[in-house]
């Protein structure tokens, strides 16, 4: 238990207490962080509804724990996700609170970190700036690219003035080098903060970082959490190299996080810039990654931007969305089809891959299966493509080559990573699987190669699977033997506890006693879940003007509907039935209509449909 000076007493708490109140928390999450939890690539089966529910008092909870000092990070999700070569990143998911602490505490920092920003051409959040791709530009269409080369610096790259020169870098491993001393010293030089707002930053990071086998805390590597606070701290390590830049190349350079780019006149002045700003990220511990940095003419530019390819898939892209026939759709997706085999045999750009995306995606729209062949050698060989191709099979129409095609990716794929594996469940999950022998054979084949799990990840791909496509008595089962995986971290535990709902219609008083066992036992976040559900399987069915209902049924209709929501109306179907309820669910027509979803809702509650 941690422990109090007078000094926090007479001190520190006071400018704790300045900035943790349950406005500030409340606000921040509503705005910000509930939005960036809910986008994670491991999404959480309860939509981390419990803490938003409960807002307010979690929000207490907050504030009660750390002006007595007692607040320390939970454990958080740590996963892999494949870079190349089976190397792969080490991402977090922190709990919610600590998520909104992290942002609570770095906001605090923002405006005084930005005022001192050498240069507005850095940029490290997606809403934080407006630059366009060159593609982009309005005259694209019809300018001959040696006359907008000059453009393109001074408009997109925001330069002012042109360069014979582009050069683009980036840094080796940024993340995982960064020095948290050299991280607070920087931070603490440039912010108009608190030494305890810092403390308790610091002692967060620390809590949240990578430390596997029992080793002591490395001071070395920030957090890769998909949330806006750790990039925040990274963006500002990086103003020491903004200076450099801004002052070498005339302010003509942008960076956005990590990726460097600025113009030069000869190459000369590129290598004295480089090694400059090598030396200065050498100083903490940080450097420059080589193998990806290029010194490009216009010509050059033109080659790895591909400028023209872009431009043309942006008219193929408007031209998709308007077309309404399937023979009209069909002959345009094979006409895209060869161009994507041209390029993925030919094209030796950098921006390879981002064009190959644009590809996935304009044939995702069209919805027609012509790509499979392709799709499944780039699959297995380009782990960065993996998210792409999976949306691009969500999207086409239930069809037995289709089937073959999820099949042949699972078992020609070798997975270094937990990311893909859960990436491939979960579009299963939002593929439209009709509930008939095709369908059923196809689900038999994915569980066959999912239900023997060795691993935390392959319990919880098997899990998520069988939360939508099992029988009840097979979540149960799942639910039992994962005990073990959930005993090593809340997340796990959470995942548990929110599935249980689906075992409603067959023996809700095991689903109840294992509620109440977590509630009573079980991690804190675990046990809010299960609160949050026994509370669910009592209450009525919301009326219109509740926030669960427009957070169940919202005005526009989703689609796919999101799992997590499918299993809060198992939670609801149950109490209506409990209670003898003999009236039809219309909000299902428009919302749910997914076949499976209504299948397992009928068992729990016969008169919804």
């Amino acid at each position: 238990m941690a422990t109090v000076t007078a000094r926090f007493e007479i001190e520190r708490r006071r400018h704790l207490k300045n900035l943790f109140s349950q406005r500030n928390l409340v606000d921040l999450w509503r705005k910000l962080v509930r939005t960036q939890m809910r986008s994670f690539e491991i999404f959480d089966l309860h939509d981390y509804y419990d803490f938003n529910y409960s807002i307010e008092a979690r929000a207490d909870t907050i504030v009660e724990k750390v002006l007595s000092g007692q607040y320390r990070a939970e454990a958080p999700l740590v996963y892999r996700l494949e870079k190349s070569f089976g190397v792969c990143r080490h991402v977090m998911v922190p709990t919610p609170s600590d998520a909104l602490v992290f942002q609570l505490l770095t906001d605090s920092l923002y405006k005084s970190v930005i005022q001192k920003q050498p240069s507005k051409g850095a940029f490290y959040a997606r809403d934080r700036h407006t630059m366009r791709l060159p593609h982009e530009h309005l005259e694209a269409e019809s300018y001959p690219w040696f006359l907008l080369w000059p453009k393109f610096q001074k408009e997109i790259w925001q330069f002012s003035r042109s360069h014979r020169y582009l050069v683009t870098t980036d840094l080796s491993n940024y993340y995982d080098t960064i020095g948290l001393r050299e991280l607070r010293h920087v931070i603490s030089s440039i912010a108009k903060s608190k030494e305890v707002h810092l403390d308790l930053l610091f002692s967060l990071i620390e809590d949240l970082s990578w430390k596997p086998d029992y080793l002591p805390t490395s001071q070395k590597g920030l957090p890769i959490i998909d949330i806006e606070a750790p990039r925040l701290l990274a963006h500002a390590l990086l103003f020491e190299v903004d200076h450099v830049l801004k002052k070498r190349t005339k302010n003509n350079f942008v960076r956005w996080m990590d990726d460097i780019n600025f113009g030069v006149s000869d190459k000369r002045d590129a290598y004295v810039i480089l090694g400059e700003v090598n030396d200065v990220l050498k100083s903490r511990g940080l450097a420059l990654n080589l193998g990806k940095t290029e010194i490009m003419t216009a010509q050059q530019a033109q080659f790895h931007f591909m400028f023209s390819e872009n431009v043309k898939l942006s008219k193929i892209q408007a031209r998709a969305r308007k077309l309404r026939t399937l023979p009209a759709k069909a002959r345009l997706s094979g006409r895209l089809r060869k161009k994507l085999v041209h390029h993925i045999q030919t094209c030796k750009a950098k921006n390879k891959d981002k064009v190959t995306k644009r590809y996935l995606s304009i044939l995702g729209i069209l919805r027609v299966p012509v790509a499979l062949t392709e799709i499944k050698e780039i699959y297995v060989t380009r782990p960065t493509l993996r998210a792409s191709i999976l949306k691009y099979l969500a999207k086409l129409p239930f069809a037995r080559k289709v089937v073959k095609t999820f099949v042949e990716l699972w078992d020609q794929t070798d997975f270094y990573d937990d990311v893909a594996r859960f990436s491939f469940v979960r579009a299963v999950i939002d593929w439209q699987v009709p509930y008939n022998q095709s369908g059923f054979a196809f689900i038999e084949e994915i569980e066959a190669r999912l239900r023997n799990p060795v691993t935390s990840f392959d319990w919880l791909c098997y899990l998520v699977f069988i939360a939508k496509y099992g029988a009840s008595h097979k979540v149960l089962s799942a639910v039992q033997s994962g005990r073990k995986f959930g005993a090593k971290e809340p997340f796990f535990a959470r995942q548990r506890i929110a599935v249980l709902s689906r075992g409603l219609g067959i023996n809700p008083s095991t689903v109840f006693r294992l509620w109440r066992m977590e509630r009573l036992t079980g991690y804190s976040d675990s046990a809010s879940v299960a609160n949050n559900l026994l509370e669910f399987s009592r209450a009525t069915f919301p009326a219109r003007t509740h926030r669960l209902y427009s957070y169940l049924f919202p005005t526009k209709p989703q689609n796919p509907y999101p799992l997590p929501k499918f299993l809060l109306l198992c939670a609801l179907a149950y109490s209506d039935a409990n209670a003898k309820k003999k009236v039809r669910c219309t909000e299902l027509d428009s919302h749910l209509r997914d076949p499976w979803y209504r299948h397992w809702l009928k068992q729990i509650q016969p008169y919804w449909n």
